[in-house]
C-alpha cells in the first residue's frame, strides 16, 4: 500500500478521494482547530492539529522518515482573486515548509494546490518561484489549471495543481482528461481544452455547448432535491441573520441576475431599481446615474480600470439638462454618489464590478464555492430567497452526504469555511488514480528492468 503525507489538509476533501482509492494516510495536519475535528471524524484519526513552521511538526516527520506522496493544499489567500493579492502576505511563502517537508521525506512525487490566481497575478513570479524551489531538492515539477465542472461537477473551480516527480524515478504522472463540455468564463483565460469552444457571454449563460464531451453538471443535478430546507441530511442549514433589507433586494433579483450599477446588461439589476431598499429617486435622478454608469468607464475620463468619476460640466452635456446641482445634492445625501473631486462624481461604491446578490442559473454550474456563502449578500439560491445551505456548497464540492461538518468544536459558519477552502473530493479521486498508475508503472518497469 502506497504511503501517504498530507500538509495544509483542512477538511479531507483532498485526502478523502486518497484513502478512497486505497492509499494509506500516514499523517495529515492542519493549524485549524475545526478542519482537523472535522477531518478526524470523517477521513481519519491521523490527523494532528500542527503548525507546519513548528518544533512539533518537524518531530512528527522526522519519526515518518520516508512515504511515497506527499499532498498539500497551502494557503492562498495572498494569491485569491477574492482577497488583497498582497505579494508580501506571509502565507505565500508557506509552500516553502512543504519544500522542507519533500526534502525530508524524498516522496516519489508530491502534489500541490492552490488558486488560479497564483498563475496570473505578479505575472507568474510566484508559479516560477515554486518550480524553481523544487528543483534545487532534485523534483521536476509540472503544473496545470484544472476546472472541476470538467470533470463532472456542478461548479466552475479552477485550481492550479503542481505536481513534482523526483528526478532518477521511473514515475511518469499522467494528468485526468476532461470529461464535461465547459468553456472559460468572462474574464477567465481559456484553458487549452476549452479553446475550440465559441466564448460564452455572460456569466450566467445557458448557451448550450458542443464537443465531444459530456454535458456539463448543474447545480439542479447536484442540489434539485434539496429546495427545502430540512433536517436531513445533516448541515442542510443557513444562518439567518443578515439585515431585513436583504429580502427587498431578494425579491428584485430574478434567475441569472445580480445588483450591479456598473454593467449595463440585463443580468444587471441596479440599487435605483429597488428604491424601497436604496431610497427613492426622481425620474430625472435616474437618468443622472444611468449616464454615469454608462460613460464612467470612458477612457475620455480617466484611466481607473475600474471606473472614472464624471465632471459637472459632463453630467449636464450627456442628459441635456439646464442645471443638476439640486438633483446630484440629493444623490449625494441619499448615498446614490459620491464626489471624488471637486465637481466630479461617481457611483457611491461600485458594488463590485461583478456584482453582489448574484442569483445563478439552476441549469448551469455554479460559480466558485467559496467561504462566504453562508452571507446572501455574495450569492442567493437559484429559487428561494435565501443562502445556499452548507449541505448544498458541500455538494457542489462532491461531498457525500455522510461527510458531516458540524460538531461541538464546528460551527455552521465553519462548516462553510472548511467547504470553500477544500478540494473537490472527485478530484481527489482523479489524482488519486494517476498517482497510483504512475506509482504501479514505475514499479513494473523497475521489476522488468530487473529481470533483463
Amino acid at each position: 500500500m502506497y504511503r501517504v503525507v498530507s500538509l495544509f489538509s483542512g477538511c479531507g476533501g483532498l485526502d478523502l478521494g486518497f484513502r478512497d482509492a486505497g492509499f494509506e494516510i500516514v499523517y495529515a495536519c492542519d493549524h485549524d482547530r475545526a478542519a482537523v475535528d472535522c477531518y478526524a471524524r470523517n477521513v481519519g484519526r491521523h490527523v494532528h492539529e500542527r503548525d507546519v513552521r513548528s518544533a512539533a511538526f518537524r518531530r512528527d516527520i522526522d519519526v515518518i522518515a520516508d512515504c511515497d506522496i506527499v499532498l498539500g493544499g497551502f494557503p492562498c489567500q495572498g494569491f485569491s482573486k477574492a482577497g488583497p493579492k498582497r505579494h508580501d502576505d506571509e502565507r505565500n511563502g508557506l509552500y516553502r515548509e512543504m519544500r522542507t517537508t519533500v526534502r525530508r521525506l524524498r516522496p516519489h512525487l508530491f502534489i500541490a494546490e492552490n488558486v488560479d490566481g497564483m498563475r496570473q497575478n505578479f505575472a507568474g513570479a510566484y508559479v516560477r518561484r515554486i518550480i524553481a524551489d523544487f528543483s534545487t531538492i532534485g523534483y521536476h515539477v509540472e503544473y496545470k489549471v484544472l476546472d472541476a465542472a470538467a470533470f463532472g461537477l456542478s461548479q466552475h473551480r479552477r485550481r492550479i495543481f503542481f505536481v513534482g516527480i523526483r528526478r532518477g524515478s521511473r514515475v511518469r504522472f499522467g494528468w485526468p482528461s476532461p470529461t464535461h463540455r465547459v468553456r472559460s468564463r468572462n474574464g477567465e483565460w481559456p484553458l487549452p481544452h476549452e479553446r475550440d469552444i465559441p466564448h460564452q457571454g455572460q456569466l450566467f449563460d445557458n448557451t448550450p455547448q458542443a464537443n465531444d464531451h459530456s454535458p456539463v453538471r448543474t447545480i439542479r443535478h447536484a442540489i434539485g432535491d434539496l429546495i427545502g430546507l430540512r433536517a436531513s441530511p445533516s448541515d442542510h442549514e443557513i444562518v439567518p441573520t443578515w439585515p431585513e433589507e436583504y429580502n427587498l433586494i431578494f425579491k428584485r433579483i430574478g434567475p441569472g441576475q445580480k445588483l450591479c450599477n456598473v454593467r449595463n446588461a440585463s443580468t444587471s439589476v441596479k440599487t435605483w431599481d429597488i428604491p424601497e431598499a436604496f431610497g427613492d429617486v426622481s425620474d430625472r435622478q435616474v437618468r443622472i446615474l444611468e449616464t454615469i454608469a454608462r460613460h464612467r468607464r470612458h477612457r475620455r475620463y480617466g484611466g481607473r480600470p475600474n471606473g472614472n468619476p464624471l465632471p459637472r460640466s459632463e453630467i449636464l452635456r450627456l442628459t441635456g439638462f439646464a442645471q443638476v446641482d439640486q438633483d446630484i445634492a440629493e444623490l449625494l445625501a441619499k448615498r446614490y454618489l459620491k464626489e471624488v473631486t471637486p465637481e466630479s462624481y461617481d457611483l457611491r461604491g461600485a458594488l463590485f464590478c461583478s456584482g453582489i446578490f448574484k442569483r445563478p442559473l439552476w441549469d448551469r454550474p455554479s460559480p466558485t464555492v467559496l467561504t462566504n456563502f453562508h452571507n446572501p449578500r455574495y450569492f442567493l439560491h437559484p429559487e428561494r430567497d435565501r443562502p445556499f445551505s452548507l449541505r448544498e456548497c458541500a455538494r457542489l464540492q462532491g461531498f457525500p452526504d455522510s461527510f458531516e461538518f458540524q460538531s461541538d468544536d464546528v460551527t455552521l459558519v465553519d462548516g462553510y469555511r472548511l467547504v470553500g477552502n477544500a478540494v473537490p473530493p472527485p478530484i481527489g479521486s482523479l489524482l488519486a488514480a494517476a498517482s497510483r498508475r504512475a506509482l504501479s508503472d514505475s514499479r513494473r518497469s523497475v521489476y522488468a528492468a530487473g529481470r533483463a
